[in-house]
């Protein structure tokens, strides 16, 4: 099997005398696949890589989004949870005036509330949604307005939901959506997500304009999304 690297991608070159054209596919497990005329040069296809570059890692990311955390959690003492990228390990109380809150470098959870059962886990997996959903909103809320002004408009509105396998979305009217899992993010990459999204206001497509304007506000923002398409998947429950 003939491989061909650029950077951190690496495709499987296949050659067909039937081709006419270069296509980059994406299997369903993220493999990537570049299927071309023969002999075409290496260096001619790095720069039909490059230029497909940000569609490569757009696919990507969807695909690292959907796929199913490798383990689900307990919520059993010591299991680490995420908030603004950091791990924090769990602690069973028997008292609290909130079954959950994150106190002293540590997530509390009311003991009575865990048990080794289905219906216990999918309650404290509740309360742990509940929890990022309430505290990531003000954040979100001050990001947004740091960047209003260098965007030149403003979301109409703004929600944390359950967006499935998207991090976020910006829909005609502008009314921006924000999945709950942007709260387990490290800030630069739920940074990324916010100015990602803000763009849409003015751009709503992935085209070259896009991808500039938010290159302006975040000059590293290949390398932000790329990092969260290799590895946004871990930041589940």
């Amino acid at each position: 099997m003939k491989t061909i690297n650029v950077g951190e991608l690496s495709f499987e070159l296949r050659e067909s005398p039937r081709r006419r054209t270069v296509e980059i596919t994406i299997e369903r497990d993220g493999q990537l696949i570049i299927t071309t005329p023969p002999q075409v040069p290496v260096e001619k296809l790095g720069q039909i890589i490059e230029q497909r570059r940000f569609w490569i890692y757009s696919k990507l990311l969807k695909k690292e989004a959907i796929k199913p955390p490798s383990a689900q959690k307990t919520y059993l003492p010591g299991e680490g949870f995420h908030y603004l990228g950091r791990s924090y390990r769990l602690k069973l109380v028997d008292t609290a005036d909130n079954p959950l809150r994150l106190y002293q470098g540590r997530f509390e959870l009311l003991r009575c509330l865990r048990r080794a059962t289905p219906t216990h886990q999918q309650q404290g997996r509740d309360l742990f949604i509940q929890w990022y959903r309430g505290h990531i909103q003000q954040y979100l809320e001050s990001i947004i307005t740091s960047l209003i002004n260098r965007i030149g408009k403003a979301p109409t509105s703004m929600q944390v939901r359950e967006l499935g396998n998207r991090w976020g979305s910006c829909n005609p009217k502008g009314d921006i959506y924000f999945h709950w899992r942007v709260a387990l993010l490290p800030t630069s990459m739920i940074e990324y997500v916010v100015v990602h999204e803000m763009v849409h206001l003015v751009q709503p497509n992935h085209n070259r304009d896009f991808w500039d304007r938010i290159e302006r506000i975040l000059p590293d923002c290949v390398d932000r999304k790329e990092w969260l398409a290799k590895n946004g998947a871990t930041f589940s429950l």
